[in-house]
């Protein structure tokens, strides 16, 4: 079972590493144009091939939405009254606590961890984090929210027209299912080396904030995993499907959070700390999760 595991992850790992390799040595993963491509073109390619595949209802995909929506919202809740209690400020450190990585690194884990099927129950949570991100992460971090910038999310676009296509029953061609197909198997790989190079680009200076930063990294998976947990138990959700949801909310904080604090002028270094430190805990829990899901 192990080994399984470790087939499963290594990939992953290695596809990153060769990612933050990169970074350090060459200019490949630099022009920021391709991160718009797997942006606007990869994710939203991938998210509809994954939808219009996967052996589920357009009532399964909303189930899978409001699940999501429900584990985000408690724990925002629960990090919220956390925060207060320990006196930090809401407006930078809820959002890193609240919103995981399922884009870069969860996609790809749930594909190599649980298959097809889990491919398209990460696509579709990955959807719904990415609007948190630019509702809940912009909202606080900037001061404000514009909900116009929603429809310009190629994610959110592909999962309206996914679930548009599964409820009228609508099949696309195959010449075009084939092209979303071969854009979903370039997407992932260039997903992992850009969470690589990410990294590589992380800095910090200030050693005075790591037991903080700590407590916060561990705070992420933990908190996102037991309220995943606890909620998949009250849901019709297959065993793959919850095991799937449990796995991305023990995702680490996300890369797009320490990018909102770089931008808004927030404590960028410590989210970069707290981003480095969450990802081996999450891996853990990641191979947790599947190995309770094996038993």
């Amino acid at each position: 079972m192990l080994t399984v595991f470790a087939q499963a992850l290594v990939p992953v790992i290695l596809l990153a590493g060769l990612g933050f390799v990169l970074a350090k040595k060459t200019d490949y993963l630099s022009p920021p144009q391709l991160g718009q491509l797997v942006s606007n073109v990869g994710v939203p390619a991938l998210l509809l091939n994954s939808v219009l595949k996967m052996e589920m209802e357009a009532s399964g995909m909303l189930l899978l939405i409001g699940a999501t929506v429900a584990i985000l919202a408690s724990v925002a809740i629960i990090a919220g009254v956390g925060l207060k209690l320990a006196g930090l400020p809401l407006r930078f450190y809820l959002p890193p606590l609240v919103n995981p990585n399922t884009g870069n690194l969860g996609i790809p884990m749930a594909f190599a961890l649980f298959g097809q099927e889990g491919l398209a129950v990460a696509v579709v949570v990955s959807s719904v984090v990415q609007i948190s991100h630019f509702t809940l992460g912009v909202g606080f971090m900037s001061g404000s929210y514009h909900p116009k910038q929603l429809l310009k999310n190629g994610p959110v676009i592909a999962l309206i027209l996914g679930a548009l296509l599964l409820i009228t029953n609508i099949t696309l061609p195959a010449p075009i299912m084939g092209t979303l197909s071969m854009l979903s198997n370039i997407t992932l790989p260039i997903m992992l080396m850009l969470l690589g190079r990410s990294l590589a680009d992380l800095t910090f200076e200030n050693r005075g904030m790591l037991k903080r930063a700590g407590l916060l990294a561990l705070s992420r998976p933990a908190l996102g995993g037991i309220v995943a947990s606890t909620l998949v138990l009250f849901l019709p959700l297959s065993p793959v499907e919850a095991a799937t949801i449990v796995m991305l909310h023990t995702m680490p904080v996300a890369v797009i959070s320490y990018m909102l604090a770089t931008r808004y002028e927030g404590p960028k270094d410590e989210i970069a700390l707290m981003i480095l430190l969450s990802l081996p805990v999450s891996l853990i829990a990641a191979g947790s999760v599947w190995w309770l899901a094996q038993v």
